[in-house]
């Protein structure tokens, strides 16, 4: 469930397609648009082992011999390991050639997807889950480049629709059949079915795409990777060892650790004459709100929220996992739905109206969870899903438009790779807090150890709610132009 799996994880492919000016594109291949399924395969399978997990996560949770919450390492470890190796993933590319690297990520996740099957312990799962992270991070970012290097400009929007679209389809399939396969076959084969469709990826890479590698090479910047992943890791990790309830004491350290390094690999950035990723897009306003404070605010929420909900339909509940799958695929069903209309709704009224609008109409349509119960009647959850879905959907579509907005060419590149580990760092530290604050729930009843009650999901639920409405406070500070080139929105002439 990591959730980016959501539409902010597939509408990464839009930002790729923005061809930095660094890199000319060779002449494109005979047929543009295999080359973007291809592409859109590995999104698939990538995204279906996103959402495909959520509601076996009671069940690996029994197996594993552990509780719910402490299954959120071996989801957070692979949101983590992906936002680690984003960075590294271009460089890869041009050293190695997009289709060796594309091929190889594709075999990786897909050994790794047989490992995370075969998992006796939770610690078991978390190293072959990161080892997953590896392959993860390397495909759908490669795979995109890839296509947009052999796009034409007059087709950048028909090929990003070739590379989202089935990526969205995985997002209703996942939590169904993840729950399908729980309930009557066991939750390991929701790894298993990677196998047929990895090996069918590795064989259509190597038959399609090109040897092509750009000539120009630069030295890889180890340092700036060693710093940022050390960053990343010990701060997912710290927030993670509250939520297990081990030593507060350690995980302060832990996170106080990750801050260090994190200013460390900052600082490393700004003098590096050729940094692993430059920094420079953060000094944008649209690309800095969109990126981290509004736009990572609201990811870290949406993130949280489906890490809790699929637990409490079972958990709380007492449905079983197929039940619970079709509900998230009832959420997952309104995100797709409504992007549709997501563009036009954005070009509509701009971006500085649909975020600051959009997500409070997310937080009103969301507060409804903090009440429902096991009476709840289907004809009232399942609307309310599909709506909850549907509104954080086009906030999705607008942030990933806003992002690049403003962006020089030559800053496509550092931007697309900072915006995707972004997004990965959120989703992480969005299932580690919601984790964590079930913890502290249970803990405050003074029942650590008991199962998880309806009134700890609340407040979980009540956590995301206000981090999602403090959300819509930073998009206060986007010009009302904002973007304006991009949705084509004009404010009405005032009269003189």
């Amino acid at each position: 469930m990591t959730l980016p799996a959501q539409s902010g994880a597939v509408d990464q492919a839009a930002p790729a397609a923005t061809r930095s000016a660094q890199s000319p594109a060779p002449h494109p291949p005979d047929n543009p648009t295999l080359i973007a399924l291809i592409a859109a395969a590995a999104l698939f399978m990538e995204i279906l082992d996103a959402t495909i997990i959520s509601p076996a996560i009671p069940q690996m949770a029994a197996s594993f011999g552990t509780t719910p919450v402490a299954v959120s390492t071996g989801i957070s470890s692979y949101l983590i390991t992906v936002a680690i190796f984003i960075p590294a993933s271009a460089w890869l590319s041009d050293r190695f050639g997009a289709r060796n690297v594309f091929a190889c990520a594709i075999a990786v996740f897909t050994i790794a997807s047989v490992l995370c099957g075969l998992a006796e312990t939770l610690t078991q799962f978390t190293a072959a889950r990161v080892l997953q992270g590896i392959g993860g991070a390397m495909m759908s970012p490669v795979g995109r480049i890839e296509v947009m290097r052999r796009t034409h400009p007059t087709q950048l929007l028909r090929m990003i629709a070739f590379v989202t679209w089935p990526g969205l389809s995985a997002l209703v399939i996942g939590p169904p059949l993840g729950g399908l396969l729980t309930t009557y076959l066991s939750w390991r084969w929701i790894f298993y079915i990677n196998v047929p469709i990895g090996i069918l990826g590795i064989v259509l890479v190597l038959t399609f795409f090109d040897r092509h590698r750009p000539s120009a090479r630069r030295r890889f910047d180890a340092l700036g990777f060693v710093l940022t992943g050390g960053a990343l890791g010990a701060l997912i990790f710290g927030i993670e060892s509250v939520s297990r309830n081990e030593s507060l004491v350690v995980a302060l350290g832990i996170v106080g650790l990750g801050l260090v390094l994190g200013f460390l690999a900052v600082r490393h950035a700004q003098r590096h004459p050729a940094p692993l990723l430059s920094l420079a897009p953060f000094k944008i306003p649209s690309f800095s709100i969109g990126t981290l404070w509004g736009g990572g605010l609201f990811r870290l929420s949406s993130n949280g929220t489906m890490f809790i909900l699929p637990i409490m339909f079972q958990v709380g509940f007492g449905m079983t996992a197929f039940a619970s799958g079709l509900l998230i695929g009832a959420y997952l069903a309104g995100d797709l739905g409504i992007k549709v209309v997501a563009n036009r709704i954005v070009r509509t009224f701009g971006f500085r109206n649909t975020l600051i609008g959009g997500t409070l109409f997310v937080a009103i349509a969301s507060a409804p969870l903090l009440v429902i119960d096991p009476q709840t009647p289907l004809w009232i959850l399942v609307p309310l899903l599909v709506v909850v879905g549907a509104s954080r959907s086009i906030q999705f579509t607008a942030l990933n438009s806003l992002v690049f907005a403003d962006l020089r060419p030559d800053q496509i590149s550092s931007a697309s790779a900072l915006n995707s580990m972004s997004f990965q760092v959120c989703a992480g530290i969005g299932v580690g807090l919601a984790a964590l604050v079930l913890a502290l729930s249970a803990a405050a009843r003074g029942a650590a150890d008991a199962p998880l009650t309806m009134f700890d999901f609340r407040v979980g639920l009540g956590f995301t709610l206000t981090v999602v409405t403090v959300a819509a406070l930073a998009y206060i500070r986007l010009s009302p132009h904002t973007g304006s080139h991009v949705t084509g929105h004009r404010l009405p002439k005032k009269d003189n």
